[in-house]
């Protein structure tokens, strides 16, 4: 039987990073981290320049991409996760302990300041595909500190430079935030060594969103048709 410290077990039964006393006292908590993150870009973006997300879980990393000055994508930091719970394969059901994978979109109102976990973003699960599968559960988010049951706990410090960035595109005009997450680096090789894991299909669907982003580094042109995610040009 799985064994949850007390600690992760009540922050599961408040919500993964729910609305609370705020853990700062500054009137933006994010002053002068944008700058670092920009910093490290391949080429020069804007402070407020669109952003896109990719997690990565077996790896255990969390990518941030930036449009740059001439309208391509570039890897502008890539961020430890410090812990997520649960093992490789899609969220299902309130209290299954796994952090989801697929794709969705953060929205200005998905972004919480006053997060019990220093800040949080939430990934918008259960998204339309979760739902036509009857996935339940809610308040999964990317956030703070490293503790979690459900969700990704990537430090205060990194949060504060994910958080400042999506922030900014989504105040500059960007629509939504794209969240890829994926179970490991979806090779052909790797996929083919999965082939009888039980998640195989789904992770096919996974795949073509993979290929497409590695070919074109943009927003992957993704639907849900009928239970499925579709990549289309």
């Amino acid at each position: 039987m799985k064994m949850i410290p007390v600690s992760c077990l009540m922050l599961f039964i408040a919500g993964c990073a729910t609305t609370g006393t705020p853990q700062f006292n500054r009137s933006d908590p994010m002053r002068g981290q944008v700058a670092q993150v920009d910093a490290t870009a391949k080429a020069a973006a804007r402070k407020d320049a669109p952003v896109m997300i990719r997690v990565i879980k077996e790896t255990k990393q969390l990518e941030l991409w930036k449009e740059d000055v001439d309208h391509k994508w570039t890897k502008a930091k890539t961020y430890d996760i410090c812990y997520f719970s649960g093992d490789l394969g899609p969220k299902k059901k309130q209290g299954d302990y796994q952090a989801p994978e697929g794709f969705y979109k953060i929205t200005k109102s998905d972004l919480n300041p006053l997060s019990t976990e220093h800040l949080s973003i939430n990934t918008g699960y259960p998204n339309t595909l979760d739902r036509f599968y009857g996935y339940t559960g809610s308040s999964v988010m990317i956030h703070g500190g490293c503790r979690s049951v459900g969700c990704y706990a990537i430090t205060d410090k990194n949060v504060e430079e994910v958080y400042a960035s999506v922030r900014d595109a989504l105040n500059h005009g960007q629509e939504h935030i794209q969240l890829q997450i994926y179970p490991f680096a979806m090779s052909d090789w790797r996929m083919y060594l999965e082939k009888k894991n039980p998640n195989y299909k789904f992770w096919q669907e996974l795949k073509r969103g993979w290929d497409y982003f590695e070919q074109n580094h943009r927003e992957i042109p993704v639907t849900i048709q009928s239970g499925e995610y579709k990549v289309g040009t």
